[in-house]
């Protein structure tokens, strides 16, 4: 028996969605669209911050006691690190975690 690919089997699928299966799977996916941007964003600011300190992942992990896997994981938009973690990150590259308002806040 040949193998189908993914997409061909998710489509069979999806064309037998009810309207409010397809509405809420478009809001859905909308919403995990913007987790994962935001996450990506935090990800690439915390490196940003951590070049800028002239650390390491290995010299950020050992002086935050949070895994180089994690930090990595965290840069690259995969992890979804908690409240203390960010603290701990942030103090160790001599900062601090800041709420600023965002551009579009800013020029409203």
């Amino acid at each position: 028996m040949g193998t189908r690919p993914f997409s061909e089997i998710a489509n069979t699928v999806k064309s037998e969605w009810t309207p409010e299966v397809k509405e809420f799977a478009d809001r859905f996916g909308a919403e995990l669209e913007e987790q994962v941007r935001e996450q990506v964003k935090l990800g690439k600011q915390l490196a940003e911050a951590r070049i800028a300190a002239h650390l390491t992942q290995g010299q950020l992990a050992t002086l935050s006691h949070i895994g180089q896997s994690e930090i990595s994981r965290i840069e690259r938009g995969l992890g979804n690190p908690t409240r203390d973690t960010l603290i701990r990150l942030t103090a160790a590259m001599g900062a601090e975690l800041a709420i600023v308002p965002s551009k579009q806040l800013e020029n409203a």
